[in-house]
């Protein structure tokens, strides 16, 4: 039995009706924003988090509802640590969530995920997702039948789902809102979900939620299937077409699933939809569920009845079909787009012809991998074709599968090789793609190591792309935003960093480390290097200094254990400010006398910082926990991957 909030004391009844009330201002407000606004209401309009602040005469360890919320989204844990290895969210993960809906406050999530989506402040999207979710399938139950329009509210059913300390205005005011946030919910999909992987996620938590806290609810009601017809309405025929043959399944759910459940018609749904594109969907529709057209429905039944509907068994028409409805869909490009998908799906590996054929497909109609059958993604032909086109974000993920095929090689491929540098070192197209130095070291890394992460695969490392990834590298920073702060950034210098591996990469724990305090060097004003173990020493790097030069530095210092308290001692000792330390180690995250967080409440207080931050990041760790979850000012980091350092920006200017 899922129960409000309240221990039945009037203030706390009068707090979740105010926050309700609040919420319902906030959904009002989002429900008239059209799909294609990009701006959602902030910080203006009021929404009781409870923030905490601190002052110099304390601080005071209490993370807001607001923090809480943003960290959930942003990290995928309401807590302190973020994890690089994909964690698996149950309802477990999401107590601190409803507990903030059941206050009132569902309005202030669903209006943070929509903002952290469009802002693409999430490295994953499971969290927001799943957050999503929860906002439009929380506690479902027939909520309409207890809101009639004539006034009447039947308490005794209202009760079952919630507490007797609700009298029937305040229930009815808090069904309301639940209601209110539901359908609100629904209408931010096509905002969240923008591809179908997404939207396949969103489904996929839906039933979970909605078996875990509704009455026997599988969510699968009228809003929910209003939802998801809407979804693949409000695409455009082209669009659909790319969506379904691109991401055709995802989360054990495929296309043929939601059509089939949503029941989508085009001149039903969509009332904006001119009537000639009706048949295109209706024959797209078609498609994703049977893999191929039905030549039948392009066919007028000839009758005495004027504007006949084809009487088509098993099939649900609400059109009547008209010569220009077909002419619509024998022109139109989405319908032929699927017709070169069907033929490249039936393509041999084996047959020159057929490679040949699917280099001509790639090329006319810009197909991406997901496109091509798997047999004839090894051939260096069809990732030829496919290069010319390639985004920058898929170039760096590739750099391995091009490279095994031998595309990276000057005499065999010197063509290919100048494509692969040109595209690399575009500063446009970096910056467009938003491009992190540290995804560009990544795939830098993995390819100079001449061999994959796992399996057998090999290739020879040619130098012209060892160098142009080196110069991408720094063509990046300038995708990096300074952000005004004073960092301390202490690096471990024991002995297992430099033959440690960062958590599932080819990258060194000291290579890592390294590379993230030289970015920061060179995009921040303000830095301070110190080298650390069980002592500390201060180090000579400047924004001029070079990764090797670092490397090559830090090489020379070997020390015992690690006390990730000694950055923050150090500090107070000699009286140096700093808004934020960031320490790099690799496992051993603390063997001192010191808690971190004692050190850093005792550097906080001595030097009248309260607002500052310590991030503990354990590259080759599996897991830890040095930040405590209820201080908005810690935060551990387990693993690196390309989204830590915005992650650390938005910790560092508190986002999250």
């Amino acid at each position: 039995m899922v129960r409000v909030h309240s221990d039945g004391s009037d203030s706390e009844k009068s707090d979740i009706i105010e926050s309700s009330e609040e919420s319902l201002r906030l959904l009002d407000l989002m429900v008239q924003m059209s799909i294609a606004d990009i701006e959602v209401p902030g910080q203006q309009v009021k929404i009781r988090d409870d923030q905490v602040r601190n002052n110099a005469g304390g601080y005071v360890f209490k993370v807001s509802d607001l923090t809480r919320v943003r960290r959930f989204l942003i990290l995928g844990t309401d807590g302190g640590t973020y994890y690089v290895t994909e964690q698996k969210l149950t309802m477990e993960n999401m107590e601190a969530l409803i507990d903030i809906i059941k206050r009132g406050k569902g309005g202030m999530i669903l209006r943070e995920i929509v903002s952290i989506s469009l802002a693409g402040r999430s490295p994953k999207q499971d969290p927001l997702l799943f957050a999503l979710a929860l906002c439009a399938r929380y506690n479902v139950r027939d909520r309409k039948s207890l809101l009639q329009k004539s006034g009447e509210y039947d308490l005794e059913k209202a009760l079952l789902s919630n507490t007797e300390d609700f009298n029937s205005d305040e229930m009815k005011k808090f069904d309301l809102y639940l209601y209110k946030l539901q359908q609100t919910a629904f209408r931010m999909v096509a905002k969240v979900c923008r591809i179908p992987t997404h939207l396949f996620m969103f489904v996929k938590y839906c039933e979970l939620i909605a078996k875990s806290t509704g009455e026997e609810h599988t969510g699968w009601g009228r809003a929910m299937r209003k939802c998801i017809a809407e979804w693949y309405l409000q695409k455009s025929p082209m669009e659909l077409a790319l969506h379904i043959t691109k991401y055709p399944s995802r989360e054990s759910w495929s296309h043929r699933d939601l059509l089939r459940l949503s029941h989508p018609m085009a001149s039903s749904n969509n009332k904006e939809l001119a009537n000639s594109q009706t048949l295109v969907y209706d024959q797209i529709f078609h498609y994703a569920c049977k893999g191929d057209f039905n030549p039948q429905k392009s066919i007028i039944v000839e009758s005495e009845g004027a504007n006949e509907k084809p009487l088509l068994k098993k099939s649900r028409c609400d059109y009547g079909l008209t010569e220009q409805m077909i002419k619509y869909a024998d022109d139109s490009v989405a319908l032929e787009f699927i017709r070169k998908v069907m033929e490249m799906s039936k393509l041999k590996s084996d047959n020159e012809d057929d490679e040949k054929r699917c280099v001509e497909l790639i090329k006319k109609y810009n197909f991406v991998r997901e496109h091509v059958p798997t047999a004839l993604l090894n051939s260096p032909k069809v990732w030829t074709a496919l290069l010319q086109h390639m985004p920058m974000t898929a170039l760096l993920r590739n750099f391995s599968k091009l490279a095994t095929l031998g595309l990276l090689d000057d005499e065999l491929n010197k063509e290919c090789v100048d494509l692969v540098i040109s595209k690399i070192l575009n500063q446009e197209a970096l910056q467009k793609a938003r491009i992190h130095p540290i995804a560009v070291l990544l795939a830098s890394s993995v390819y100079k190591s001449g061999h994959g992460i796992k399996g057998k695969l090999k290739w020879e490392v040619n130098d012209r792309i060892e160098v142009a990834l080196e110069q991408c590298f720094i063509l990046a920073f300038k995708n990096v935003q300074p952000t005004g702060q004073r960092f301390c950034l202490a690096m471990d210098v024991s002995g297992s960093m430099g033959w440690t591996n960062i958590s599932g990469g080819v990258l060194s724990c000291c290579e890592a480390s390294t590379a993230m305090a030289n970015v920061t060097l060179r995009t921040e004003e303000n830095v301070k290097c110190v080298a650390f173990s069980n002592e500390l020493i201060t180090l000579p790097f400047t924004r001029e200094s070079t990764i090797t030069e670092m490397i090559d530095y830090n090489k020379k210092i070997n020390f015992g254990g690690t006390d990730c308290s000694l950055p923050l001692i150090w500090a107070k000792e000699n009286q140096l400010s700093f808004d934020v330390f960031i320490v790099y180690t690799d496992s051993e995250t603390w063997a001192g006398d010191i808690h971190p967080f004692e050190a850093l409440k005792d550097y906080r207080q001595q030097m009248n910082i309260p607002n500052a931050k310590l991030i503990v990041m354990g590259m080759a760790s599996t897991e830890f926990t040095i930040a405590d979850p209820d201080d908005p000012g810690m935060l551990d980091i387990v693993g690196l991957d390309a989204a830590v350092p915005d992650l650390i920006r938005s910790f560092v200017l508190e986002e999250i």
